[in-house]
């Protein structure tokens, strides 16, 4: 916990007359609630919304709301990525060192190693600050795994200290089964304020069931980071406050007439660092490795030429995108995109529509030594559409195993 945080704090202790100790505990309390390091800019926010909330309700003794921290937002997605586990990624690493070495798994901190006494009890070991400890515990925490072999391990938090400098408060303790995460890039205003682009962030389960279409007017509740670039889903207040600008009334309060923006110009305006040729694709991707991950997107645009409407064994669709202004090469495939659209971008267009797509690129080299690029969709626009979703691929034979 740094200085600044700490002297919020204090100023909260002595603005709600309670002791130090007791607000670092509410404090503590509250970042946890919210899955926030204690580190976390976001968690002052958090902080300053309690501290305010006791204050009005110490003076007028009344029950007070837990939304005056968020901002109603008008806008559009411009990308919304699928859902997704971000202590996957952890928890494999901790499996596959274990299988390979289980004794510097343990010893690096990757892993607490679990075995059952002749009492029916569990003896935990793991290495913290140092120092080997155990502790006798009646049953496993969920996130315990076993693996083939019947050894029993626990995948821990690993990370002592984060880059800035603050302390991880989870280090040693076992890490979650999951933590879904939504990311994505939104364009629009905060309670009235100027239009702009935002990244978004949402957390926990409430972020699954979180899927406005991309390029559609919402409206929802969200709070604005302290630098206004970030904004962040929250309990279930975001989820519940999400509302499609086309179905509401249009003599109501919140509907905003949106006949008067051109979302092709404002992707111009606002993203054009991203926005790049289909026919460049390739190099764009090289160019971006060096960025940071939440800015390695593309946007760029073409002709769809097929479509496989099959998901494939992660549920994607397959569209094929030409850039029929570019120079065509017929010594290989380079000049046509595959592009991966996942399960909730409905695909209700046809052969030689016009789209806009937005997503992460990807590159593959094949036996041959080609090297192809392709896109992992997260929002789709079309801007000229031609016919229906229909499917040209090649035959596949059916499987007569008597023939």
């Amino acid at each position: 916990m740094n200085e600044k945080i700490e002297a919020e704090i204090k100023k909260g202790a002595t603005f709600l007359g309670i002791t130090e100790d007791e607000a670092k505990e509410k404090f503590s309390a509250i970042c946890a609630d919210n899955s926030l390091e204690t580190t976390d800019g976001l968690a002052i926010g958090l902080w300053r919304s309690y501290v305010m909330q006791q204050r009005r309700s110490q003076s007028s003794n009344k029950p007070q709301s837990n939304d005056s921290l968020f901002k109603s937002l008008f806008g559009f997605f411009v990308s919304l990525e699928q859902p997704r586990d971000m202590m996957s990624w952890n928890r494999n690493r901790a499996r596959e060192e274990f299988i390979r070495d289980s004794d510097n798994a343990l010893e690096t901190g990757l892993v607490a190693t679990a075995t059952e006494n002749a009492l029916g009890k569990w003896v935990i070991t793991r290495y913290h600050h140092g120092n080997h400890e155990e502790k006798t515990v009646s049953n496993l925490p969920a996130g315990a795994e076993q693996t083939e072999d019947g050894s029993w391990y626990i995948p821990l938090d690993s990370i002592a200290t984060y880059n800035n400098g603050g302390g991880n408060k989870n280090y040693g303790k076992p890490l979650p089964v999951e933590e879904m995460r939504r990311a994505g890039i939104f364009y629009g205003s905060a309670d009235g304020g100027d239009m702009k682009p935002y990244f978004f962030s949402y957390k926990k389960q409430h972020c699954v069931e979180f899927s406005p279409n991309t390029f559609e007017f919402v409206h929802f509740s969200a709070i604005v980071s302290e630098d206004g670039t970030n904004i962040y889903g929250a309990t279930d207040t975001t989820l519940k406050s999400l509302k499609s600008n086309e179905d509401l009334d249009p003599n109501g309060d919140d509907y905003r007439d949106t006949s008067n923006f051109n979302v092709e110009s404002i992707l111009q305006q606002h993203f054009s660092s991203n926005i790049t040729y289909l026919s460049d694709l390739g190099d764009y991707h090289i160019r971006m490795q060096g960025q940071n991950a939440k800015e390695r997107y593309v946007i760029t645009d073409g002709t769809v030429v097929n479509i496989n409407n099959q998901p494939t064994a992660n549920g994607n669709r397959i569209i094929n995108l030409n850039d029929l202004n570019a120079e065509f090469s017929y010594d290989g495939d380079d000049s046509i995109v595959t592009a991966w659209i996942p399960s909730d971008i409905e695909i209700d267009f046809g052969i030689g529509s016009s789209v806009i797509i937005v997503g992460r690129t990807s590159q593959r080299t094949d036996d041959d030594g080609y090297t192809s690029t392709s896109v992992n969709v997260t929002g789709l626009l079309v801007t000229d559409r031609r016919g229906s979703s229909v499917e040209i691929t090649e035959v596949i034979e059916e499987n007569y195993d008597w023939f």
